[in-house]
C-alpha cells in the first residue's frame, strides 16, 4: 500500500510548556513506537523523533523551570507528529499558523492562545473559511453574494497570507514566484477598494 502524501508547516510557532508537560508528549510519541533522542547544549535541547519512517527534530529552548518552542518554520512529514505538535499547541496556550499539504487541497489553520481562530482550506478558485466559532464562509474568487464586509474580511486574510509567500519568495530569490505574488497582490488590493466603495 503506498502511503498518502502528507506535511505540514508550523509557522511562527510559540508555545511554553512544563518539563512534566513535555515527558507528556514523550510518553504520547512512545506510545506511537517512535524512537526518541536528545541532543542539547547550554540554551536549547533538542528532541529528535524517528518514527522509522522519518526524522523530525524539534527544539526545546531552556527558560528556566519551563521549556519553550519559537520557531520561524518547522516542517514535519509525518502525520502522527503534526497531530501531537497540534495537541502541544491546544493544551498549552500556543500560537502560529499550520499550512497542511495533502493529495486534496492545502489546509491553513491560525492558532492565537491555544485557540484556533481559522481554517481555511483551499482548492483551485474555491475557498472555504471557518473561524473559531464554526461559521463556515465559501466563496469562489469573491463571486458569491456575499456582504461586503465578509468580502473585505477574506480578502484580508489572502492578502496576509500572499504576503508571507512573498516573504518567504524574497528570500529564495524566486523572481517568477515574487512576480506571480505581486501580480496577485495588486488584484486583491483592487478587489478589495472596489468593495469598499460599496460600504
Amino acid at each position: 500500500m503506498v502511503p498518502h502524501f502528507f506535511e505540514a508547516e508550523f509557522h511562527d510557532f510559540q508555545v511554553e510548556l512544563s518539563k512534566q508537560s513535555l515527558q507528556q508528549f514523550i510518553n504520547k510519541m512512545m506510545e506511537y513506537q517512535c524512537s526518541l533522542y536528545w541532543r542539547y547544549n547550554d540554551e536549547i535541547i533538542y528532541l529528535i523523533i524517528d518514527t522509522n519512517h522519518s526524522i523530525h527534530e524539534i527544539p526545546f529552548k531552556k527558560n528556566g523551570n519551563k521549556l519553550t518552542i519559537n520557531v520561524d518554520c518547522l516542517k514535519v512529514s509525518e502525520e502522527l507528529v503534526a497531530k501531537a505538535l497540534e495537541l502541544i499547541m491546544t493544551e498549552y496556550s500556543g500560537s502560529g499558523f499550520i499550512k497542511t499539504y495533502t493529495e486534496g487541497p492545502q489546509y491553513i489553520t491560525f492558532f492565537k492562545e491555544g485557540v484556533i481562530q481559522s481554517i481555511t482550506e483551499i482548492d483551485g478558485g474555491e475557498k472555504i473559511v471557518m473561524n473559531q466559532y464554526g461559521a463556515i464562509i465559501e466563496y469562489r474568487d469573491f463571486d458569491h453574494d456575499l456582504d461586503p464586509d465578509t468580502i473585505i474580511n477574506i480578502i484580508g486574510m489572502e492578502i496576509d497570507y500572499t504576503l508571507m509567500e512573498l516573504y518567504e519568495s524574497l528570500q529564495a530569490e524566486d523572481k517568477k514566484s515574487i512576480n506571480d505574488q505581486k501580480l496577485k497582490l495588486r488584484r486583491l488590493l483592487k478587489r478589495k477598494k472596489e468593495i469598499q466603495q460599496l460600504l
